[in-house]
């Protein structure tokens, strides 16, 4: 489990390194939560125990964790760990691409 000094950094964004940082992470974040001693892929939010609080809890500590957007309606729609872990992913990936189009461009002559 890596925190974050094991990041790097692309401007502003904390971009995680291996993409197993982020259910490792995510795991973490839900066992705190959810007070359980593990979390697996297919594992589903409420029937782990979460409720719309604790669902709103987990959204501010990823998208903390992260520096992305993560949605609680998006955890109470869809409550499978495997999907949060994607959604979380997508954001990531779409953080570092926006930030690295606006190195980019600032760079140019």
């Amino acid at each position: 489990m890596r925190g974050i000094a094991s990041r790097r950094k692309v401007g502003l964004v904390a971009i995680p390194r291996e993409r197993s940082e982020v259910p490792e992470t995510l795991a973490r974040i839900w066992c705190r939560t959810l007070k359980v001693d593990s979390v697996g892929v297919h594992d589903d939010f409420f029937g782990l125990g979460g409720n719309s609080l604790s669902a709103i809890r987990v959204s501010m500590l990823a998208a903390k964790e992260f520096h992305v957007e993560v949605s609680a309606a998006d955890l109470i729609a869809d409550s499978l760990f495997s999907s949060m872990v994607e959604r979380i992913r997508t954001a990531v990936q779409h953080a570092e691409n926006r930030e690295l189009a606006s190195t980019s461009i600032g760079t140019e002559a």
